[in-house]
């Protein structure tokens, strides 16, 4: 009779739905290791361009293609205008909210966007941009070359991301293909604070693929034990 039971209709596709379950589960769990190999990857690369020396930007950058040189250090000499510059908003650094300054840069190289560093938000909303204002001259920034982004709003000064292609039309100059992430050089006083080093870990993924495979294991083993225990008690009642 136990047996019957565990064969009718309803049965059978809780039968089914715990086989789709586990299946699904696995391929999770797959799935958060394929993306550990791809951070891992990822992350190989950009220490591995990080590590290079610096060298100036013309020399460094890729102008056609410069996803390739991402990450690379480099040394760009120019003036900065700080009449025109952005705020990168919804940034935080040690849990402290702010936004990012970026400035126009320009010099015998051409026209670039350095991202001069970290503002704390009640530095930026106290408006004293003496705080944060560049150098006065000829300045030598060093930093990390930046991929733009494609900007999706913006209000006034404030923007979303690095969009060089937006801030070529607001600024009214053509901006190199890629920006400049400051470590030294961009700021006179305390503020902007200079970026800290990339976040260079692996990642959840891992922790995530373990309880994936332990969820399938758990359905592979517990789901028959279930069914026995349900048998065994219909035996005892027969």
């Amino acid at each position: 009779m136990s047996v019957r039971r565990l064969l009718r209709p309803a049965w059978l596709l809780t039968h089914l739905l715990v086989v789709a379950a586990f299946v699904v589960m696995v391929n999770l769990g797959f799935w958060q290791l394929r993306r550990l190999d791809a951070r891992q990857a990822h992350n190989a690369i950009v220490e591995e361009r990080m590590s290079q020396p610096v060298g100036p930007f013309h020399e460094v950058v890729d102008l056609v293609n410069p996803e390739e040189s991402a990450n690379r250090p480099v040394e760009v000499p120019g003036v900065f205008d700080p009449g025109r510059e952005v705020y990168v908003m919804n940034r935080t650094r040690d849990g402290l909210p702010g936004v990012h300054v970026v400035t126009l840069m320009e010099g015998g190289f051409g026209a670039v966007a350095v991202d001069r560093g970290f503002l704390p938000r009640p530095v930026y909303m106290g408006g004293e941009e003496h705080y944060w204002a560049p150098g006065g001259g000829e300045v030598v920034v060093t930093g990390w070359i930046r991929l733009s982004r494609t900007s999706r709003f913006g209000n006034g000064d404030e923007v979303d991301v690095v969009d060089v292609a937006d801030l070529s039309g607001r600024w009214g100059v053509a901006l190199l293909p890629a920006y400049v992430q400051a470590t030294a050089g961009a700021a006179a006083g305390d503020y902007p604070l200079r970026p800290q080093v990339p976040d260079l870990t692996s990642g959840p993924h891992l922790g995530y693929a373990v309880q994936w495979f332990v969820f399938a294991v758990i359905a592979l083993v517990g789901y028959p034990l279930v069914l026995v225990r349900i048998t065994r008690d219909d035996q005892l009642v027969a």
